[in-house]
């Protein structure tokens, strides 16, 4: 029984993005929803559902024209405020994220500059799709957008446009949304003005102080993959390699349980395709504790197809280790590999390429290259630069700077000063307009609370999952 259930699971491992994953069905899939919002005798809001569904697929230029000219009423012309009306395209949030309709707190979000005098924006930095579908489902947005800019940062790619489309008419600013991958900046301009799609990836936030890289010479694993268990990670194609691989190369896997995929589905493929090796498993490990094994890693690898910027990835350039990620991949951060960051590796050979990109892995300098690159300080000035120049633009006075903030699997502010600071802004929102921001109380944390909640209850933070501390496989 256990060896068909390992020939069943290396059978199926790959065959659910076969049938899913196909440009010639998304196309197909696109194209059924710009027809059908062409089609008479419908309300607008159906009309718009569709139109919003063909956005995230549609590539053919003509058709995307077609799509533009029927989306631009709702955008920008006598039907822009359809979306708020009619909430759009929402029912995913109440369905998924849960308490859409109810007056939470949001999370993963900073005040950055405070609001000053004659008119003089703050900016308010608020995190993915569902934060900024509770901003405009219970606060009074169209308020809060005459203190401040705001700057959002999509989570997946392409990202959901029914969650953006609602800041329609409210606004003569736009939301400033950075993008998990730089192949959706010209899409999203379909949505124009009330949105600006920024150059820069979620994956850009890193605080280089936050990566203590250890000499070559002193790393003790060979293999690092820091990747949630999902399905969609594909980690069957590492075991797969790891199969023609050395029996004695040390691999680490660092993740969280998805509703898809749990450590223990994870240790069950590893079983299945052989791997040889003795394979560390840790699950909802804090941040610190990431950024450790990274920077004790010789390489470290990717092979998910499709995902947003993969944070992993950039973390990994300033822990100074080299990443390699699958060549057929979409993935934001899969712009930043070249020949001082990784490698690209094919599917065909995967076991010789990453053993020869494990020896040559000491002659890369990805540190050195993020550093120049997309550090949080970087990443902070380019975000300043834009938001001055739009004010300036605009005729609004610029006279203070943003501060400079990171990520660490929520954003943070680089400097404590900065936190203490901007208090009295934070508290400000939730005087005037009873906007609170949550505090993010570690990945353990979160991941207790998220399971001591009852069953109904489902909403979920990108950073929040249930799982036990570590476990591993053995040979």
């Amino acid at each position: 029984m256990t060896t068909l259930n390992h020939l069943w699971q290396r059978t199926t491992a790959g065959l659910s993005e076969q049938l899913t994953d196909n440009s010639l069905v998304s196309q197909l899939w696109a194209h059924s929803h710009l027809t059908k919002a062409a089609l008479p005798l419908q309300s607008d809001a159906r009309r718009l559902n569709a139109l919003l569904k063909a956005c995230r697929r549609l590539s053919v230029p003509p058709s995307r024209r077609w799509l533009n000219a029927q989306l631009k009423p709702f955008v920008a012309g006598p039907k822009k405020h359809v979306a708020l009306c009619e909430r759009v395209g929402w029912e995913q949030y109440d369905n998924q994220f849960g308490q859409l309709r109810k007056r939470t707190p949001i999370n993963q979000s900073l005040v950055v500059k405070a609001p000053g005098p004659r008119g003089e924006k703050g900016v308010l930095y608020i995190s993915f799709e569902y934060n900024w579908m509770k901003l405009i489902a219970n606060y009074d947005a169209a308020a809060i957008l005459k203190d401040y800019y705001i700057v959002g940062q999509s989570s997946w790619s392409p990202t959901d446009y029914a969650s953006l489309i609602p800041y329609a008419g409210i606004s003569s600013d736009p939301l400033f949304i950075g993008v998990s991958n730089f192949a959706d900046i010209e899409p999203l301009g379909i949505l124009r003005p009330v949105i600006e799609p920024l150059p820069i990836l979620a994956s850009d936030w890193n605080d280089p102080d936050h990566f203590k890289p250890k000499p070559y010479r002193d790393r003790t694993i060979d293999i690092v993959m820091v990747a949630n268990w999902s399905r969609a990670k594909r980690h069957w194609l590492l075991f797969e390699a790891l199969r023609d691989m050395p029996r004695n190369l040390r691999v680490v896997l660092i993740g969280r349980n998805a509703p898809d995929g749990t450590e223990r589905d994870i240790l069950a493929q590893a079983r299945a395709f052989g791997a040889p090796q003795d394979i560390e498993l840790h699950t909802n490990l804090e941040t610190n504790e990431v950024s450790t094994y990274l920077c004790n890693a010789r390489i470290s690898t990717i092979f998910t197809k499709r995902e947003g910027s993969c944070v992993a990835v950039t973390e990994s350039f300033f822990a100074d280790t080299p990443v390699a990620i699958i060549e057929e991949g979409q993935i934001g951060s899969k712009a930043y590999i070249n020949e001082q960051t990784g490698v690209l590796v094919q599917r065909r050979g995967l076991a010789r390429q990453l053993q020869r990109f494990l020896e040559e892995s000491e002659r890369y300098t990805p540190r050195e290259w993020a550093m120049e690159n997309i550090s949080c300080v970087k990443t902070s000035e380019r975000l300043n630069y834009t938001l001055r120049q739009w004010a300036l633009r605009t005729g609004r006075p610029w006279t203070t700077d943003i501060v400079p903030f990171c990520w660490r699997y929520v954003p943070r502010y680089l400097h404590a000063v900065d936190k203490l600071r901007l208090s009295t802004a934070v508290q400000e929102l939730g005087r005037k307009y009873g906007l609170t921001i949550d505090e993010f109380p570690g990945e353990r944390a979160a991941a207790r609370a998220k399971a001591q909640q009852p069953p109904a209850f489902t909403e979920t933070s990108a950073t929040a999952t249930a799982g036990s501390d570590s476990s591993s496989i053995p040979a």
